[in-house]
């Protein structure tokens, strides 16, 4: 496991804007490794003290998504070997992994609106950086990184927040037949989407990720077209003589001599 060669000032980056929660998180995440005897805070520690803390909104989060913190735990503890560190008293050190996903913590919170790191955004961290073991027991779970954003969204309106606005996205109005409000219902009815312009919306992005060959060259046509008639407006324009000038000429032709 290699460790971040700023491993350190990362954590205490991150300490400096975190919540009481999301700091709590982190020495359970430390205590995890210890425990471990591990000399390295590793994605998988900080997973670990994210359901350590139970009562932050990751927690909560993950619940919502049915990921059980038994299943959690025990999917770590599959993957991840004891290691043969004896000193417990030494501060670990984040590996290049954890350190991502910090700094994508941080960002994560930015695009909330939020000035502060929590344990929410720690999850979204973990689940981002996509390389760590963390990511990869979350995605066996079914848990991706847009699944998770809005399940964390959900959570903290449920909990008295607003949503962000960076979020709240655009508002269309659609017809569908019956049978694709019995999909939309059903993705609701399941819990994998939590209103029925939730799962609307996600059925939308899928179809868009699903055809993303199709719309890139649709997007470049688009962007022809565009170019095109720019150029055909510039050319328009150029033709086109000054109004000032064309009026002095009138002007100037009406004098009388």
């Amino acid at each position: 496991m290699r460790k971040g060669s700023h491993g350190k000032s990362v954590l205490r980056h991150v300490r400096g804007k975190a919540t009481r929660r999301a700091r709590r998180a982190m020495e359970l995440a430390e205590a995890e490794a210890r425990r471990l005897h591990h000399s390295y805070l590793g994605t998988e520690h900080m997973l670990l003290g994210l359901i350590d803390e139970a009562e932050g909104v990751a927690a909560a989060a993950l619940g919502r998504m049915t990921a059980d913190s038994n299943d959690v735990r025990a999917a770590i503890t599959a993957i991840v070997v004891p290691g043969d560190s004896e000193d417990e008293g030494s501060e670990v050190e984040a590996t290049t992994q954890a350190g991502r996903a910090m700094r994508l913590a941080e960002d994560e919170a930015q695009s909330l609106g939020h000035h502060y790191i929590g344990t929410e955004h720690l999850l979204l961290g973990l689940i981002r950086e996509g390389e760590g073991i963390a990511a990869g027991v979350l995605q066996s779970l079914g848990i991706d990184l847009e699944r998770a954003r809005q399940t964390v969204i959900d959570v903290l309106v449920s909990m008295g927040g607003s949503e962000p606005a960076a979020r709240r996205g655009h508002v269309i109005t659609c017809r569908v037949d019956g049978r694709d409000l019995d999909a939309i219902d059903a993705l609701v009815e399941a819990g994998v989407r939590s209103t029925r312009s939730d799962a609307a919306a996600w059925l939308i992005h899928a179809g868009i990720q699903s055809h993303q060959d199709v719309l890139d060259r649709v997007y470049g046509t688009v962007a022809e077209i565009r170019r095109l008639r720019d150029e055909v407006s510039r050319s328009l324009e150029s033709d086109t003589p000054e109004t000032g000038d064309a009026t002095a000429a009138g002007d100037q032709g009406q004098i009388p001599s």
